[in-house]
């Protein structure tokens, strides 16, 4: 089992994503409820090595080995907390683009430290950044995405301006609507407002497709999302939703779908079409770590999610 790379997985954003963790657990400057790896165990703003960046690329080597001719579309940088947190960020993104210069690397981060020079300077080198901004009310703010003590919203907006203002590849931001908390109209017109002078390809509206860390699945009725798409000028995006091709056959392992389903719940539709596997082996291994008690299964809207027991 890996101990940092994950997937690929399915993303309606990114395509078929390699995902490598830069934290080892779930390390965030937020405890977002609706956070699909979990609740955040360590909630900070202390930039760290926290995994070793010497693991990370021999697992990336290893897997680029084992699966030649089966590129992903891109390598995402993500998986259980805020990759930004992790210290050797910037050497990271140099080293993957020095293995693997023809994959696109991307990034995936809430924002909080975008105010940092030092890692403005350090994403330079990434081809695409997904930066999240839910809401630019400060009670909205902490209420949803529950963030260290001290964290303004308005500084955070402040730095992903600085950041995107002067970044030269593709930023496509995220705003993920929970009902009752940040879809409000005040929200909606503050962004819109913020957006006008953003340097940014596209806004990504989505909204809860999987259980949170601290909440069920709620999504916003049909009228709100309407208004939130016409204000801003864009569609609903689903998380990820497990629809493209697969990986060509490439043989998966109980440890495979231990790694993926640990950064995020999935359905066997979802894992078959990622990893390349048939659904009858897929349920067979699914099978296996149920039994095991490794992993259960999740009810939502007539779909069945798969995450690790402890979540």
């Amino acid at each position: 089992m890996a101990d940092y790379l994950f997937g690929p997985v399915m993303s309606s954003r990114l395509g078929r994503s390699l995902g490598i963790d830069l934290l080892g657990d779930r390390i965030c400057s937020f405890d977002c409820l609706y956070c699909e790896s979990g609740p955040t165990t360590q909630k900070t703003m202390v930039r760290r090595e926290y995994a070793d960046s010497g693991i990370i690329l021999a697992e990336l080597e290893k897997w680029l080995n084992d699966n030649q001719g089966d590129k992903p579309d891109h390598i995402t940088l993500g998986g259980e907390g805020e990759p930004c947190l992790n210290l050797q960020l910037g050497k990271i993104i140099r080293d993957i683009k020095k293995i693997e210069p023809d994959i696109p690397l991307a990034v995936l981060t809430n924002s909080s430290l975008l105010g940092d020079p030092q890692v403005r300077k350090e994403l330079r080198n990434a081809e695409v950044v997904l930066p999240s901004l839910d809401t630019l009310v400060q009670e909205e703010f902490i209420r949803l995405n529950r963030p260290c003590a001290g964290l303004d919203i308005q500084e955070i907006a402040r730095g992903l301006e600085t950041f995107c203002n002067k970044f030269s590849g593709r930023v496509l931001l995220e705003i993920l609507l929970v009902p009752g908390i940040n879809d409000s109209r005040e929200n909606m017109e503050k962004i819109t407002a913020f957006l006008k002078d953003l340097d940014h390809e596209r806004v990504d509206l989505t909204v809860m497709s999987r259980p949170g860390a601290h909440m069920q699945l709620k999504t916003p009725d049909h009228e709100t999302l309407h208004r939130w798409q016409r204000a801003l000028h864009t569609p609903l995006t689903g998380a990820e939703t497990g629809t493209g091709p697969g990986t060509r056959g490439r043989a998966a392992s109980v440890s495979t779908i231990m790694d993926s389903i640990r950064r995020r719940p999935q359905t066997l539709e979802q894992l078959c079409s990622a990893l390349g596997i048939t659904p009858e082996e897929t349920s067979a291994m699914l099978d296996q770590l149920i039994q095991e008690q490794k992993v259960r299964a999740l009810g939502h809207r007539k779909e069945k999610f798969y995450t690790l027991k402890e979540f």
